[in-house]
């Protein structure tokens, strides 16, 4: 990165002006770039386009014209609301071609940059982009040619626009701040703009994104006490600029959230909220801009309120033991003494929610009367409090012990008022609610045991016609504990609270209850047998039990009387009957069971007397019995001939209706017919594997296992059919489902079918279809990994379809060496590539090498990757086991790609899919330093997978620096 140049240093690079156009094109010139000042991009790209025509202007000229068009052709289409994205990528496409292969500084003129500038504009400022990501880099470019410009005026301007609207692109929503898009620009570009610019409004808005910048890296104490001083920078240079409100009420938050970063003993630092310095901000803000001049002013305001406003709480988190020691939590802020008072309270008899409005209705604490009321204790808590706005916290514990009972805790200061409920109790209350009723449980809270005669108080809360309604009912507890209570009938949601006290004992329970306005009555029962399956010729012992809902409780419904009636697999009566329930409310029965009866789920329902209604059913129990599968079930898809005269199964492609067959035959002969048969469609991607033929495959099991267990690792796949057919005369049944058209993706189908034939047995079986975007496939495998020159290369080709059938194609293998291929700049500008770079990369340890003197620029890298020769292209066919044998001799050594391209033309397209496959081998003797290839660290390249004992294995070592090495093998 450059840093900005002030005046007139050697080296800069000069514009040269361009020659004068004959002709029209300089009128044309000026009223388009005039237009596009405007902002008129279309009408200018028009007169580009015109200017293309003319050939009376230089190559130069010609460069800028092929800017232009593209700039304004898809500055033009992003102001339009069109979902088509065909002309931005065309333009963006021929930017890009533009500047692709510059490399060296002297290439990069004018026009380079402006195209830079473009791109970047492209990324960051078209409609719906704003992808920073993409942005910067073409940015940072234009930004550094810029900074290297002699024309002070010219690029002082340029460089200053391009950093504003990196900071901040065009049509950004009213809460838009600097780095919402993580758009933070490196400092030295920002103190570049401070130092270049001349107007206190620019000067004013580099110092806040400095600071905003600062923010955003975090960094030691002392870089971050910088964030303050450039915001105060920036508000010292008055509010004639437009970036003092903004400086204003960042710093401010900045401050509240952060403020003085304090260096601690031993490193670090910790940061104290300064609330004087922000409230101050604030304060000048609302001083310095009315409300309308700055989007900060309300804000502000509430800022300021919330920082100088009272702030009181009181929390106590437990219920206390008798004897334990009383703690609470205060909290407050701008208060320097906090009056703190216990008031005693009976929970049975003091709340009252009528004394609550509709806003504070369930805070029942509240609705407690302390007016003279007597204290327990009266006291005063020293917040000391320094005026500056500190919020403050304290664990405070009492002195003393208080007596069993309740307790409301009143904390009052600078006209705030805050209470909590200080329980000293070891009773408990439970509180259970119904739709109906409420049941109250006051019981000791050590052993549970219950606590008669307890006084109990419950209020209960609704909504009637948008005002609130309030109910008091007060009881005493049973023998049990208990206290039942009815609640409003009319009401589905009360808010309910329960006071209760035994002598000095308190308790009490906040909730709610929702009710049901359904009126009629309903029945739960249980029915079971004494196990879940039995043989023929066995009998069953069944039995249930009723309870009955009436809205409020469950009840036993003794001496009723319920009907049943118990059904076999097929739906068929197998007993019925009507009894009596005990004083349990339960019934049971007996069921022989006979060899004829079939097999399978046997269930009861359930009737009340008369058979009004339903009252219940239930799963009962299984007949079963051990025996064979009498029938078999088949998946199968359309059968198509293949190359060699043989059925096999026809392939699917994308957008094709699937039919499958399902075919159910008994295995003594004959077809399962009229049989119901359910049918699941699963749908998972699919991808082509090659498995690899192993010398030794029982050395490879696990390998080659754990990939197919990543193949099948994405589960059962979506359903995307399901149906229930009936099989025909002939025990088949044919189900058909459509597959997507337009996917880039292949796709395998499991279809799953259930049959289950006339005595209830079901037969489980599946099937797979695959569907894919072209008919065959082809793959690439040579012989060996290493050669030597001169030796017999054997690659072999092999073609399938997705079901693994052989295809016989015919395709056209290339064959290609490829070369690693580097160009270096020097820092004396030339270029260096080559056996040159070989031999000055093997005298350089270290590469790049630094510059000789401190006055040049580095080493940079112009081009790295592969080239290619291509040596020659063969047309290759398959046979009838869509197999082909491939061979070559190479005549010396390198790094050899082989491929293979065939068009699939099943179908009738304009474009037919392409099917290609590559491998690659590598030629090379013991005398080889350099063949060629690259990798991305040290690579150790076997001739194959697996060698028998006493065979020569030929490897190869591969680094990406020529150098000495010793291997180990073991």
């Amino acid at each position: 990165m450059k840093n900005w140049i002030r005046s007139g240093c050697a080296g800069l690079l000069v514009i040269a002006a361009a020659t004068p156009a004959a002709g029209d094109y300089p009128a044309l010139k000026k009223q388009a770039e005039a237009l596009i000042a405007e902002g008129s991009y279309a009408r200018a790209h028009a007169l580009y386009i015109e200017a293309m025509e003319l050939s009376s202007f230089s190559s130069n000229e010609a460069r800028w014209v092929a800017f232009r068009s593209a700039d304004t052709q898809w500055r033009a289409a992003a102001a339009t609301q069109s979902a088509d994205t065909t002309r931005l990528d065309e333009a963006r496409t021929a930017l890009e071609r533009m500047v692709r292969d510059v490399q060296r500084s002297e290439e990069q003129d004018r026009v380079w940059v402006e195209i830079q500038e473009s791109l970047g504009d492209f990324w960051w400022t078209s409609r719906h982009q704003q992808n920073w990501g993409q942005a910067w880099p073409y940015y940072e470019r234009a930004l550094d040619w810029w900074a290297g410009q002699s024309d002070l005026a010219l690029a002082r301007q340029r460089y200053l626009s391009l950093v504003w609207r990196c900071a901040r692109p065009p049509r950004v929503e009213p809460y838009y701040r600097y780095g919402y898009f993580g758009n933070y620009m490196p400092l030295p570009i920002l103190q570049n703009a401070l130092g270049i610019a001349q107007s206190d409004d620019d000067r004013a808005h580099a110092h806040y994104l400095i600071a905003t910048t600062l923010q955003g890296q975090g960094g030691s104490w002392q870089q971050q006490e910088r964030v303050a001083d450039e915001f105060e920078a920036a508000i010292a240079l008055g509010r004639k600029t437009d970036w003092m409100d903004d400086a204003l009420y960042n710093y401010a938050q900045w401050m509240e959230q952060r403020g003085r970063f304090v260096p601690m003993e031993g490193g670090g630092y910790r940061n104290e909220p300064d609330y004087v310095k922000a409230l101050e901000l604030y304060r000048q803000l609302v001083k310095e801009f009315g409300k309308g001049e700055t989007r900060y002013y309300d804000p502000a305001r509430q800022q300021i309120k919330a920082i100088t406003a009272v702030q009181l709480g009181v929390s106590v988190a437990n219920i206390f033991l008798p004897d334990s020691e009383i703690q609470f939590q205060l909290t407050w802020r701008n208060v320097r003494r906090v009056d703190l008072a216990l008031y005693p309270v009976d929970l049975a008899r003091d709340v009252n929610l009528n004394n609550l409005d509709d806003q504070r209705r369930q805070d029942w604490l509240q609705s407690i009367d302390l007016a003279g009321r007597e204290t327990v204790k009266v006291w005063s808590f020293d917040t000391q409090d320094q005026g500056a706005h500190q919020p403050g916290n304290e664990s405070v514990r009492l002195d003393e012990k208080l007596k069993p009972g309740a307790y409301v805790l009143s904390a009052t200061a600078g006209g705030e008022k805050a209470r909590d409920l200080v329980l000293v109790s070891d009773a408990a209350l439970v509180l259970k609610t119904s739709g109906k009723q409420a049941l109250v449980y006051v019981c000791d809270a050590l052993s549970g045991a219950p606590l008669a005669d307890s006084e109990v108080t419950l209020w209960a809360s609704w909504n009637e016609n948008r005002r609130w309604q309030s109910l008091k009912s007060g009881k005493k507890t049973d023998p049990d504990g208990l206290a039942v209570f009815d609640l409003p009938g009319e009401a589905r949601h009360t808010v309910l609270f329960v006071g209760a006290r035994h002598g000095e004992r308190q308790a009490f329970s906040a909730g709610q209850s929702r009710a049901s306005r359904s009126t009629w009555q309903d029945w739960k029962i249980y029915a079971f047998t004494d196990r879940p399956a039995y043989r023929p010729q066995e009998t069953v012992q069944w039995k249930f039990t009723a309870r009955r809902y009436n809205g409020s409780v469950y009840s036993t419904p003794a001496s009723e009387r319920v009907e049943f009636e118990i059904t076999d697999p097929r739906g068929s009566k197998v007993q019925s009957d009507k009894v009596s329930l005990n004083s349990f409310g339960s019934a049971w029965g007996t069921l022989d069971l006979a060899d004829e009866m079939p097999l399978g789920e046997y269930r009861i329902v359930f009737w009340d007397e008369d058979r009004r209604q339903q009252i219940g059913q239930a799963a009962l129990f299984r007949l079963e019995e051990y025996k064979l599968p009498e029938f078999k079930v088949a998946v199968s898809t359309p059968q198509e001939k293949g190359a060699d005269g043989t059925a096999r199964p026809r392939t699917f492609r994308l957008g094709d209706t699937v039919e499958a067959t399902i075919t159910a035959e008994y295995y003594f002969g004959g077809p399962v017919s009229d049989a119901d048969v359910e049918v699941v469609v699963y749908q998972n991607p699919f991808w082509i594997g090659w498995p690899q033929p192993r010398e030794f495959p029982w050395l490879y099991s696990d390998l080659d296992e754990g990939a197919q267990r990543w193949r099948r690792s994405y589960g059962a796949g979506p359903i995307v059919k399901r149906e229930t057919l009936k099989t025909d005369a002939n025990g088949q049944a044919v189900i058909r489902f459509d597959t997507p058209a337009d996917e880039g993706q292949d796709y395998e189908y499991r279809i799953e079918a259930r049959v289950t034939d006339s005595s209830r047995r079901e037969i489980v079986n599946t099937g797979t279809v695959r569907v894919t975007r072209q008919r065959y496939y082809v793959n690439a495998r040579a012989q060996h990994n290493l050669y030597q020159p001169h030796d017999q290369v054997r690659v072999e080709f092999q073609a399938q379809d997705a079901n693994r059938n052989p295809v016989e194609v015919e395709g056209t293998v290339k064959v290609t060496r490829q070369y690693w291929w580097e160009i270096w700049i020097k820092p004396d500008g030339t270029e260096v590539k080559g056996d040159e770079l070989k031999r000055l990369q093997a005298r350089h340890p270290i590469w790049p090498p630094p510059p000789e003197r401190p006055d040049q620029k580095g080493w940079k890298l112009k081009f790295r990757g592969y080239e290619q020769d291509e040596l020659f292209t063969r047309t290759v066919k398959t046979d009838t086991n869509g197999m082909a044998l491939f061979s070559f001799e190479p005549d010396r050594v390198g790094y050899y790609q082989v491929s293979w391209t065939s068009e699939d033309r099943s179908r009738n397209t304009q474009y037919p899919a392409q099917i290609t496959a590559e491998t690659t081998v590598w030629v090379t003797d013991s005398q080889s330093t350099d063949i060629g290839y690259r990798h991305g660290g040290v690579e150790i390249i076997a001739d194959k997978d697996t060698f028998r004992v006493g065979n020569e294995a030929p490897v190869m070592l591969v680094a990406n620096w020529i150098c000495r090495a010793t291997g180990w093998f073991t």
